[in-house]
């Protein structure tokens, strides 16, 4: 009997570290793939809008002529963001948009425009975010 635990044990352990290698080898799924190919994007002097959701502390540092920069998060196992651009803020829209101008890089809808305490999620002006 005890020989036989030691048998199952040992398959166990030899059959575990391929278990485990098999999760991590996912493909990425289409959908991701086919978001990127039909984006849209935000060029330089383009104008986007930024939802900053009635946040007075966003409105506060999202303020007129500010040079904001702007990130994409990625997407996959590890959340990461990288920097696409920087807008500059021309007009409030309300009580929940601002207007700003893409200064320079590429920009899409969905992609975060960041300060030091707040965070505007960005839409392009017309177009509807899929």
């Amino acid at each position: 009997m005890n020989k036989m635990k030691q048998l199952v044990m040992g398959i166990v352990l030899v059959s575990l570290p391929g278990l485990m290698s098999a999760c991590a080898t996912l493909q990425p799924d289409d959908r991701i793939r086919a978001t990127v190919r039909d984006a849209v994007f935000a060029k330089q002097g383009d104008t986007v809008h930024l939802f900053y959701g009635m946040s007075k502390q966003a409105k506060e540092e999202f303020c007129l002529h500010a040079v904001v920069p702007v990130y994409r998060m990625g997407e996959g196992y590890y959340i990461s963001k990288s920097e696409v651009g920087k807008i500059k803020v021309t007009k409030d829209l309300g009580d929940h948009y601002i207007e700003a101008v893409v200064v320079e890089g590429e920009i899409r809808s969905g992609d975060i425009a960041m300060q030091a305490n707040s965070e505007c999620l960005i839409r392009l002006p017309g177009r509807e975010v899929k």
